[in-house]
C-alpha cells in the first residue's frame, strides 16, 4: 500500500471519495428540494439555520480528537484501542461544556423541541463520526463515505415519512436527522470493531501529544467548516428564514464545486503525514479541473434552481458569487490538508493555525454581519471569498515557512520508508 502511495496514487482515492461525495450532494439537494416543496421556503431556512447551528456545535463539542484518532491510527493501527479511549473522554467532558450554554439560553434555540433535538443530534453525530473517523484511519475513505449516504437517504425517507404522516410541528422533522444518524451508525460498528481488534495491540499513546495532536486539528477543522456555516446562522437575525430559505436552495447547487474541498481533508490530510506534495504541480491540476466544472455547475444553477425548488426562487447574482467563493474554498482546503498534515505540533505550527482558526471565526463572521447588512444574503458568498484569499495566502505561507524550518533542522527528508514527493 505505502509503496503504491510513492507512485501519486492520491488521485484514485480522491476520485472514488470524490464520487460518493457527489452521492452525498445530491441526496443533499434532494432533501432541501423535499423540504422546500413539502413544507415551504421557511421551513427550508429553519432546516439550514438549525443543521448549520449543530455542525458548528460539534466542532467544539468533539474539539478535534475524532480527527486526531484518525491522524494516530494512520501513522500505528496499534494504538487504536488507547487513541479511541482517550478520545471519547474528552469529547464527552467538551460536550458537557460546550452544549449547556445552547440548553440553557434562548438566543439561538428558542423553543424546548430545538433544545431536545439539538442535544439528541450532538449525542447521535458524536458516535457516528468517531465511527467515520475510525474508518478514515484505515483508510477505508469510500466506505467511511458510503455510511454517511446511507445517513443521507435514510433521513429522505423521514422526511417524506414525516410529511404523509401529517406532523404539525417542523421541529419534530428534525428528529430524523439524528434517527437517520443513529441507524447509519449501527451499520459500521461492526466492521469498526473488527478493523480495531485486528490491528490493536492495546499499546498506550503519549496523552500529551495526543491531546496536542487534538487540539491543532480542532483548529483546523474548525477553520474550514465555520466558512461554510456561519453565513447561515448570521442570515436569520439580520433578514429571516425566508431569504435563508432562498440562499440554502441556491448553495445545496453551488456547494457541489465544494465536495471537491470536503475529499482534500479526507484523504489528502491523512496522506499527507507520510508524502510531501508538489505545490505548483498539484495546483495545477487542480485548477484544470476547477475551471471548467465550476462553470458548469454555475450554468445548471440557473437551469435547476426554479426548475427543481419553483420560480420564487430565482436570484441572477446570487450564484455567481456563490460559485467563486466555493471554488476559492476547493483551492484552501488543498494547501490547509497539505500544511496540517506534513507538520506535527509545533510553536511556529499552532500560530499559523490559530490565525487561520481566527480569520475564519472573527474575520468571515464579521465580514458576513457587514456584508449581509449592506447587501443582503448576496453578502455571505463576498465575504466569504474575501476571508479564504487570505487563508490561502497565509497557509502557503506556512507550507513554505514550515518546510524551510525543516531543511534548516537537518529534517528536510521525512524519515519514514513511506516518504515521497508527489502531486496528485
Amino acid at each position: 500500500m505505502w509503496a503504491s502511495l510513492n507512485k501519486g496514487e492520491t488521485t484514485p482515492y480522491l476520485i472514488k471519495t470524490f464520487l460518493m461525495y457527489g452521492l452525498i450532494a445530491l441526496s443533499i439537494i434532494i432533501t432541501k428540494v423535499l423540504i422546500a416543496r413539502l413544507y415551504g421556503q421557511e421551513q427550508l431556512g429553519i432546516f439550514s439555520f438549525f443543521f448549520g447551528l449543530v455542525s458548528v456545535l460539534f466542532l467544539f463539542t468533539s474539539f478535534g480528537f475524532p480527527e486526531a484518532v484518525t491522524q494516530i491510527i494512520v501513522k500505528d493501527h496499534t494504538v487504536a484501542r488507547a487513541a479511541l479511549k482517550e478520545a471519547i473522554k474528552w469529547a464527552s467532558l467538551f460536550t458537557i461544556i460546550f452544549s449547556l450554554p445552547f440548553l440553557l439560553s434562548d438566543f439561538f434555540l428558542a423553543s424546548t423541541s430545538l433544545k431536545l433535538n439539538f442535544i439528541v443530534y450532538i449525542l447521535t453525530y458524536t458516535f457516528f463520526y468517531f465511527g467515520y473517523s475510525i474508518l478514515r484511519g484505515y483508510k477505508r475513505f469510500v466506505a467511511g463515505s458510503w455510511y454517511s449516504l446511507v445517513n443521507r437517504l435514510l433521513f429522505i425517507f423521514f422526511v417524506i415519512g414525516a410529511y404523509y404522516a401529517s406532523l404539525v410541528e417542523f421541529s419534530s422533522v428534525l428528529y430524523g436527522l439524528s434517527l437517520a444518524l443513529f441507524v447509519a451508525g449501527l451499520f459500521f460498528i461492526r466492521p469498526c470493531l473488527k478493523l480495531i481488534q485486528i490491528s490493536s495491540e492495546s499499546k498506550s499513546i503519549n496523552t500529551t501529544e495526543f491531546r496536542h495532536l487534538a487540539f491543532s486539528l480542532f483548529l483546523m477543522q474548525a477553520g474550514f467548516y465555520l466558512l461554510r456555516e456561519i453565513d447561515l446562522i448570521v442570515i436569520p437575525y439580520l433578514v429571516d428564514f425566508t431569504q435563508l430559505g432562498l440562499y440554502s436552495a441556491h448553495s445545496s447547487l453551488s456547494n457541489i464545486i465544494r465536495l471537491i474541498a470536503y475529499v482534500f481533508p479526507v484523504v489528502v490530510l491523512p496522506l499527507a503525514v507520510v508524502s510531501r506534495y508538489k505545490l505548483q504541480q498539484s495546483f495545477r491540476r487542480i485548477v484544470t479541473i476547477l475551471v471548467p466544472f465550476t462553470a458548469l455547475v454555475l450554468a445548471a444553477t440557473y437551469i435547476l434552481v426554479p426548475l427543481l425548488y419553483g420560480e420564487e426562487y430565482v436570484n441572477v447574482l446570487l450564484p455567481i458569487a456563490l460559485v467563486i467563493s466555493s471554488s476559492l474554498m476547493v483551492i484552501y482546503s488543498y494547501f490547509n490538508s497539505v500544511f496540517v498534515g506534513e507538520n506535527q505540533v509545533s510553536k511556529s505550527y499552532i500560530t499559523i493555525i490559530s490565525v487561520d482558526f481566527g480569520l475564519s471565526l472573527l474575520v468571515n463572521t464579521g465580514l458576513t454581519i457587514l456584508f449581509v447588512w449592506w447587501w443582503g444574503i448576496i453578502g455571505a458568498p463576498i465575504a466569504t471569498a474575501a476571508t479564504v484569499l487570505l487563508k490561502i495566502a497565509l497557509n502557503l505561507y506556512g507550507i513554505q515557512r514550515l518546510r524551510k524550518e525543516k531543511e534548516i533542522d537537518g529534517a528536510g527528508e521525512i524519515t519514514t520508508p513511506d516518504s515521497s514527493s508527489k502531486s496528485l
